[in-house]
Formats: C-alpha cells, sequence, structure tokens
C-alpha cells in the first residue's frame, strides 16, 4: 500500500484546506495527531484530535471528525486491525460519501479482510471519486480475481499498464487472472505477463515463483525448476516453492507443447 507518511500528509493537506475558520491551533493539533498516527500510535493521537475538535468552528467540526475517523482507520489497516480500521473508515465516509483516498482505503482492508465483494464496490467508488493511481487498480483487480471475476481483473489492468508499463506487481496480477481461469490456452499470455513483472523487478519472488508453476502446467519441468530456484534463492527455505521443486523431482517430464 501507499507509504504511510505519503497517505496521511496528503489526507491531512486535504483537511486543513478546509480549515478556513477554526483557530490555527486546531490545525497544530491535528498535525500533532497525524504524527501519531504515521507512527501507527493511535492511542497517543487521541487526545490531539480530541482537542482539535473542541477548539474547531462549529461549521467545521465534521471536518476535523472526518479526519479523526480517516486517519484513525488508515493507521490500523496499517497494523492490519481490520474491525477497527473498517468501522472508522466508514465512519469518515458517512460524513464525507466523496472522498476517493477514504473509499480506497476501506476497499483496501475489506479485501485484505476477506470481504472482496465490498471491497470492488469501494474501489470502484475511489475511480468514480478521481483517486486513481496504478494501485487503486491493482487492488481492483485484486479483489476481482479473489471474487473469481479473472475477465473483469484483466480488464480493468490493461489501460492501466498501458500507462504503467513498468508496474510489475501490475503484470504479475494480470498473469493470476489468466492462470486462474484453467484454460491450458491461457498459461502462454500468463507466462508472457509473469515475464514482464520480473523484468520491471527481478527481486519479484512470486513472479519467479509462479512463472516456475506456470511452466510445469504445461510440462517444461527444466524451466520450471530454473525459476523455482531463482525463487528459492530470493526466498531461502520457503516453503512453499520446496513443495514445487518436490513434486518436479529429478525427473523433467516431456510435452509437445512450445512455450
Amino acid at each position: 500500500m501507499y507509504g504511510t507518511k505519503h497517505v496521511l500528509a496528503e489526507l491531512l493537506g486535504m483537511g486543513s484546506r478546509q480549515l478556513t475558520q477554526s483557530p490555527a491551533v486546531v490545525l497544530r493539533c491535528m498535525r500533532k495527531g497525524f504524527a501519531e498516527y504515521q507512527i501507527f500510535k493511535v492511542k497517543k493521537a487521541d487526545p490531539y484530535m480530541k482537542k482539535a475538535l473542541e477548539l474547531a468552528h462549529n461549521d467545521e467540526k465534521d471536518v476535523v471528525r472526518e479526519m479523526e475517523y480517516a486517519g484513525r482507520g488508515i493507521a490500523l489497516a496499517y497494523t492490519r486491525e481490520y474491525g477497527g480500521a473498517i468501522t472508522n473508515l466508514e465512519k469518515a465516509l458517512e460524513i464525507n460519501p466523496g472522498s476517493g483516498i477514504v473509499h480506497f482505503f476501506l476497499g483496501c482492508a475489506l479485501d485484505d479482510n476477506y470481504e472482496s465483494a465490498l471491497s470492488v464496490d469501494h474501489l470502484e467508488k475511489a475511480i468514480e471519486c478521481d483517486f486513481r493511481n496504478p494501485e487503486v487498480y491493482l487492488r481492483l483487480a485484486h479483489s476481482l480475481n479473489n471474487c473469481g471475476r479473472p475477465v473483469d481483473a484483466i480488464r480493468c489492468l490493461k489501460p492501466m499498464l498501458k500507462q504503467y508499463p513498468d508496474y510489475a506487481n501490475g503484470h504479475y496480477e494480470m498473469a493470476t487472472a489468466y492462470m486462474s481461469m484453467k484454460k491450458i490456452e491461457l498459461v502462454k499470455p500468463a507466462i508472457r505477463c509473469y515475464k514482464r513483472a520480473i523484468r520491471a523487478d527481478p527481486y519479484h519472488k512470486k513472479a519467479h515463483e509462479y512463472l516456475g508453476i506456470a511452466y510445469m502446467a504445461i510440462y517444461e519441468d527444466k524451466i520450471a525448476r530454473k525459476y523455482l530456484m531463482r525463487a528459492l534463492k530470493l526466498a531461502p527455505g520457503d516453503p512453499d516453492v520446496l513443495e514445487m521443486l518436490a513434486l518436479l523431482g529429478d525427473t523433467d517430464r516431456q510435452s509437445g507443447y512450445v512455450s
């Protein structure tokens, strides 16, 4: 996900531009609260945000409330406390339903909490609200894949990858979509996507691992072993890679499939 400092600074900037009637101390309190959110000290942030709310102009109290719920929710999402994150982000959206950045983080938290169908709704809403960056499309594609909608995931990723051709995780997610359809004729497109991911990021362990698995699917065991060994080099002792290598054994299967 976005770096916590970056996204919280962006969120605070959006809120501060709306505080035109409140005294300067309100923004100072919010900055101190957000400094605590940036290091995931949610409880330490609470007194600063409470003080900001007390001192804010009556017409701007909802701005402070929104920033408090959103900031707390994002901090909790980073620490994988998804229940609290979802609750706070939903409260922020009750105040400002048009916040693309909050829809994005709520979508991510829902997906990470295995609620991918709801995640899709919020990630699509983030795009509608003009919160557009490659990670929004990546997370939307990931949620669509988790919902068993690989065709929609591919449709989501293609225009993004034209704009960001070196986005390794995007190519990896597209490969995941192709492989999930379990059709032999789609293994080659998946292989091309995995290779693009590796060209963009030679240290992408998962791309090496699943490229090896893709070659296993078409009985290209020698090539499969090569990429699995590269994945193992990137993550020594990884049990999933070791399991795949054990399945390969020492004898290469033969196939007429041209890779």
